[in-house]
């Protein structure tokens, strides 16, 4: 069975949206994800935020101002992806394909399917997604960058959850620009689904 990776970056105060005010994106993370994504086998991502990554990526590999972010983005864009949606999406990111549900217990049931089917599926965006991963348990790692930023205004990540999630420190980073890379694993005791 493979295994589903929640990765996200968040302000101090736990801010996950908004980012272009308190992310502070340094090579050397972009250095940690080059060598994530030679392991991922597929990203998910929500309809809400699918256009706007599709759109940064491809320029990326074509226009980035660092050597890094270009080589990432060859990578991301290569890689399958599964954009979630109740409705039809207009997929314009190469390797991108629709991912249809008509409901929560479907879309469970996709995604389990999914993990049982690959090695790592990365979730990449956006809050409602990973909230969803969250509330259903359909997660199995969450790698977090937390920035030294308080943000005040945003969404937080945990907010609307109704039960404890115990989790396992797998390992933690601090990088130059003061983020700290903090990578968990859910107790298997815990396990949901």
């Amino acid at each position: 069975m493979g295994k589903a990776v929640l990765t996200m970056h968040a302000s101090l105060d736990g801010i996950v949206t908004e980012e272009e005010r308190w992310m502070t994106m340094s090579d050397e993370i972009l250095g940690e994800y080059l060598g994530y994504y030679d392991g991922v086998d597929r990203i998910v991502v929500g309809s809400r935020t699918y256009a706007e990554l599709a759109g940064y990526w491809q320029n990326a590999e074509r226009s980035s101002a660092s050597g890094i972010e270009r080589e990432i983005a060859r990578k991301i864009n290569d890689i399958p992806k599964l954009v979630l949606s109740r409705s039809p999406q207009d997929l314009v990111w190469r390797n991108s394909e629709q991912l249809r549900f008509e409901d929560d217990d479907s879309l469970i049931r996709q995604i389990q399917a999914l993990k049982n089917a690959v090695g790592t599926v990365s979730v990449e965006s956006g809050l409602q997604t990973w909230r969803f991963f969250l509330r259903h348990g359909l997660y199995d790692d969450l790698w977090m960058f937390v920035h030294p930023a308080i943000a005040a205004q945003g969404e937080r990540l945990f907010d609307g959850l109704d039960h404890t999630h115990a989790l396992r420190l797998a390992s933690s980073k601090t990088y130059g620009n003061g983020a700290i890379g903090l990578y968990y694993r859910r107790n298997e005791s815990e396990r949901l689904v």
